[in-house]
């Protein structure tokens, strides 16, 4: 695990993965945002694997609600996978304690994943209202 970077006035580290894929660590809390591991294989594993490959055949629409929207990691291989699969998901996300564009701009999602930038923080810019991100995926962020 590498620091990147400290945010002074946050209290939050930005740091560099086993797998080489962001992650953020608050010291309000002593707490990683994902696995130092591997933040994009951890949220492939958990969210995606064993939670959403599950509905791949059974529901065109599913309805996710996220306690804690974080990084927006989880919500953006979420929204990957409903493009990919032709899925509708509804995501209503909630977060007390939102990260700032600037930083979620400091994270390599986009070119670990290998997409646009611009699509990743779109997914910051969301609130409130369902925002609708993509044809298969619409957000609503609290």
């Amino acid at each position: 695990m590498t620091v990147i970077s400290f945010f002074n006035m946050t209290g939050i580290e930005l740091l560099k993965t086993a797998d080489g894929s962001s992650t953020l660590y608050s010291s309000q809390f002593g707490e990683h945002y994902h696995s130092t591991f591997g933040a994009i294989q951890e949220s492939t594993h958990i969210f995606i694997q064993a939670a959403l490959d599950r509905f791949q055949d059974k529901q065109s629409r599913v309805n996710i609600l996220e306690i804690g929207f974080g990084t927006g990691l989880n919500t953006l291989l979420t929204m990957l996978w409903a493009d990919k699969n032709s899925r509708q998901i509804h995501y209503h996300a909630l977060e007390a304690y939102p990260i700032s564009y600037e930083m979620a701009g400091s994270l390599n999602y986009f070119e670990k994943l290998h997409i646009d930038q611009d699509l990743f923080l779109k997914l910051h810019q969301a609130a409130d209202l369902p925002f609708k991100i993509s044809d298969n995926f619409t957000l609503e962020k609290e």
